[in-house]
């Protein structure tokens, strides 16, 4: 019986390392799979990609206690988009009180029968 499992085991760590080539990537490995069309090789980007992004893109890794410049806004910018949003909460209450009494009609009655005499 240990030796089945062990046979079983083998098996199963070495379809695993092949897996693993496979997907990571194995240069002789990457090499056959990419004439098999298991692979591809990235091609250049297209123009539109190199004239958008900027060649030096200052990434910051996630958890980093860098900070970037940014512009502070006055009191009076401020002010000004408090009255735009409250201006928008007033105007969403109002298209959702019409929507709510739209949908307080009473639903139509059925549709008479007619004699198939």
């Amino acid at each position: 019986m240990p030796e089945a499992l062990f046979r079983t085991s083998s098996k199963a760590a070495c379809a695993a390392v092949l897996l693993g080539a496979l997907l990571g990537g194995c240069g002789a490995v990457r090499g056959a799979a990419e004439l098999t069309d298991l692979a591809t090789t990235p091609g250049e980007p297209k123009p539109f990609v190199l004239e958008t992004r900027p060649q030096d893109p200052r990434y910051v890794p996630v958890g980093s206690a860098v900070t970037r410049d940014a512009k502070r806004k006055t009191v009076d910018e401020f002010k000004k988009l408090e009255a735009e949003l409250e201006a928008k909460r007033v105007s969403n209450d109002a298209a959702g009180a019409q929507a709510q009494s739209l949908g307080k009609t009473p639903p139509p009655a059925p549709a008479q029968a007619q004699p198939s005499n």
